[in-house]
């Protein structure tokens, strides 16, 4: 990541950089529900670990008011196809973020650490999809990404 090291975003752990959903669904106002930002998974004071054990969801600016969007499912697939739907791509892990509120990020402790590793059990090259399910309504996608590593820049005094 590029930028100032005071962002107040973990530094280091697994990121996914959430966009629109690769298929997205016209159905009436769900067009209006769908999310950009940031889900971190990261180890607070620990941004070496391989282990994951807090899930943060930043939303971008643009994303209106969360509250609307309910109780937000992320699933972590078994794949990393963005070619394929959500649902050919199996189910790795799955968790539910508490309602949105007004706050600039959602974060939970993870029931599970997840593995910041490559293929086998690992997180990074993975698919992630959330899904929404509103007060009144069906579930649908809101935002989806592949899981990347978020690297932290190692201090000058430890080059030395």
């Amino acid at each position: 990541m590029c930028g100032p090291q005071d962002t107040g975003r973990p530094r280091g752990g697994a990121l996914v950089a959430l966009g629109p959903p690769s298929t997205i669904i016209s159905a009436g106002s769900q067009d209006m529900h769908i999310l950009r930002g940031d889900l971190v998974f990261h180890t607070p004071g620990s941004p070496g670990t391989l282990a994951a054990t807090h899930a943060r969801l930043t939303p971008g600016a643009a994303c209106g008011n969360m509250a609307d969007l309910g109780t937000i499912r992320v699933v972590i697939h078994s794949s990393g196809d963005l070619t394929k739907t959500a649902s050919e791509c199996g189910q790795f892990r799955q968790f539910a973020l508490p309602g949105a509120s007004a706050a600039a990020f959602v974060e939970l402790p993870l029931e599970q650490p997840l593995s910041l590793e490559v293929g086998g059990g690992g997180i990074i090259g993975r698919r992630v999809s959330l899904c929404s399910r509103p007060a009144s309504g069906q579930e649908f996608v809101v935002a989806e990404g592949i899981v990347g590593f978020n690297f932290v820049e190692p201090s000058s005094a430890a080059l030395q």
